[in-house]
């Protein structure tokens, strides 16, 4: 789950950030993803990724719920 600060980002960001980790989650097996390029791709510092989610497991379970929801 999310921590209060991703929640608290503006729209554009949060959505930057769900597309580059959506992209690198079906690009590869979860074994595979890498947070730097979820990084990269979201054009994100990494020590911001460890104030919005605590893990990419975290950030990979908020993808599927917020799919499902």
């Amino acid at each position: 789950m999310p921590t209060d600060t991703f929640f608290r980002l503006p729209e554009e960001k949060r959505a930057r950030i769900l597309e580059g980790a959506w992209s690198e989650f079906t690009a590869v097996p979860y074994a595979e993803a890498s947070i730097n390029r979820i990084v990269q791709t979201s054009r994100i510092p990494r020590g911001s990724f460890y104030q919005y989610f605590a893990d990419k497991r975290a950030l990979f379970v908020y993808l599927i719920e917020d799919m499902h929801s």
